[in-house]
C-alpha cells in the first residue's frame, strides 16, 4: 500500500503543471494583452477625471474624457474639442498613446523588468483582492503593481497615483474615423 501511495504521488508530481515565476506570470499577461483583438480601459488619475478608451487592433483607439475625444487609426489622429474634429497626420501618434501602451511594450522586453509577487492584494480603483505583482524596469524606473486575474492583466496601479484598468477583452468595437 505504501509503494502504491508513493508510486501514485510520484505520479502526481511529475505530471502536475509546473508553477510559474512571477516574471512568467507577468509576461504571460501582458504577452495575452498584445495579442487580444480588442479591450477596453479606463485610466483613473486623482489629478483628474477618468478617460474611457477602446482598442482594437491593429492601431486603433478611441479615447474620451470630459474635456476631449480622440480618434487614432494608424498615423492618422482626430481630435474632438469644443464640439468640432479636427485631422492630423502626426509620425509621433504612437508617443501620444504611449502611457496606455506602455504595458505592451514590456510585454516585447521582459527581461528588462523585475518582478516580484506580491500575492492577493486589492487594486487602487477596488473590487475583489487580485494577485498582484510589482514591477519595475531594468533603470529602476517605473515602479508599478500589476493586476492579475484568470492569466489576465486586469490593472495597472502607477506610482504617480493613476491607474489603467483592462476589461472587454475580444468584444468587438469599431473604431472608424469620424464623420
Amino acid at each position: 500500500m505504501k509503494r502504491l501511495l508513493a508510486g501514485a504521488a510520484l505520479f502526481a508530481l511529475i505530471t502536475a503543471p509546473a508553477l510559474a515565476d512571477p516574471k512568467g506570470d507577468v509576461t504571460a499577461a501582458m504577452i495575452g494583452l498584445a495579442k487580444a483583438t480588442s479591450y477596453h480601459i479606463t485610466i483613473s488619475n486623482h489629478k483628474g477625471p477618468a478617460m474611457e478608451a477602446d482598442m482594437q487592433a491593429p492601431g486603433k483607439m478611441h479615447m474620451i474624457s470630459p474635456q476631449f475625444e480622440f480618434i487614432k487609426i494608424g498615423t492618422t489622429t482626430w481630435v474632438k474639442m469644443n464640439g468640432a474634429w479636427q485631422k492630423f497626420s502626426l509620425p509621433g501618434t504612437n508617443q501620444m498613446t504611449g502611457g496606455v501602451t506602455n504595458v505592451l511594450n514590456m510585454a516585447h522586453r521582459p527581461g528588462q523588468l523585475t518582478v516580484t509577487d506580491l500575492g492577493p492584494k486589492t487594486p487602487a480603483t477596488g473590487g475583489p483582492a487580485l494577485h498582484a505583482y510589482s514591477i519595475v524596469n531594468e533603470a529602476g524606473k517605473s515602479p508599478s503593481r500589476v493586476f492579475i486575474s484568470g492569466g489576465r492583466l486586469v490593472e495597472v496601479d502607477n506610482i504617480d497615483g493613476s491607474s489603467v484598468k483592462f476589461s472587454k477583452f475580444n468584444v468587438p468595437v469599431d473604431i472608424e474615423p469620424p464623420s
